[in-house]
């Protein structure tokens, strides 16, 4: 299961308890030339509380942009809610145990648990859906939170300032709309074993490790490349696309997006140097 969407999604699904603090020093990546400088942050979305991850490098980064961008824009619970449900809830749907593998009944049963969500719930969403709200249960039992995660700290941090997004949360749960139902059915597989991959992600990003990180999120796009191909592969080449446009006009911006987003073969990074940009990490 993809944990950056995941995560994203958690704030209209779920809610949290706490763990200890950690000291984190996350990623950070910048491109400039004479009148442009662009810092790309790579974000956990939800977090347990106390994960301190403003790093000197950070801290001079937001004080120094003049625009915050995130995947999407910042909404109410209620709206985001509504929306959500919009897209992820459905009729005439098969029940939920039926989606899964034969003999892992039990399996879902359990997640579902972890995730505080009734299977009965589950029968009336979507696949893709299900599986969002099932991975959500390792995040659950580790307490994280939106509320902790790194976009709602910048999101106060840059108050009074200019706020852009790179999508919608209508474009977003669009693409998971899109899928066949058989691609959707490899995500809901990939949540139920996924149950170790939020701390294995956590802890790479913490580390500011890329390659831990990049191979963290491995298990969720092996073996298939619809599912590669829709959530990251083509939004890593439109985000690239819009950071290519910006490096045009002047200013200073700080992207912040989910960490899976910038490490990889095919990450945002990575398409930016093919387009000829210099990218430096910064922390």
């Amino acid at each position: 299961m993809p944990r950056g969407l995941c995560a994203a999604l958690l704030a209209v699904a779920l809610t949290a308890c706490g763990k200890p603090a950690i000291e984190a020093r996350p990623a950070l990546w910048r491109v400039s030339d004479g009148d442009t400088e662009i810092w790309l942050l790579g974000t956990i979305h939800a977090l347990p509380p106390g994960v301190r991850w403003e790093t000197p490098a950070v801290t001079r980064a937001i004080a120094q942009a003049d625009t915050l961008v995130t995947e999407i824009a910042a909404a109410s619970p209620e709206v985001a809610g509504a929306v959500f449900a919009k897209f992820a809830q459905a009729k005439g749907l098969p029940p939920i145990a039926v989606r899964v593998a034969p003999g892992q009944q039990a399996v879902l049963a359990d997640a579902a648990r972890a995730a505080g969500v009734s299977v009965e719930t589950l029968n009336g969403l979507r696949t893709w859906a299900a599986a969002v709200t099932l991975a959500a249960g390792p995040m659950r039992a580790a307490g994280a939170s939106p509320d902790n995660g790194v976009e709602a700290t910048l999101a106060t941090r840059f108050a009074g300032r200019r706020r852009a997004a790179l999508e919608t949360q209508s474009e977003q749960l669009a693409i998971f709309n899109a899928l066949p139902e058989a691609a959707q059915r490899v995500l809901l597989a990939r949540a139920l074993a996924d149950a170790g991959g939020y701390a294995t992600t956590l802890a790479a990003w913490e580390a500011g490790d890329v390659r831990a990180l990049a191979a963290s999120f491995g298990p969720a796009f092996r073996g298939a490349p619809e599912l590669e191909r829709s959530l990251e592969t083509a939004r890593n080449a439109r985000w690239s696309g819009w950071i290519a446009r910006r490096m045009r006009a002047p200013g200073r911006v700080l992207v912040a997006v989910g960490a899976g987003h910038l490490v990889g073969r095919d990450s945002v990074v990575a398409m930016l140097a093919a387009r000829g940009f210099k990218v430096s990490r910064v922390e």
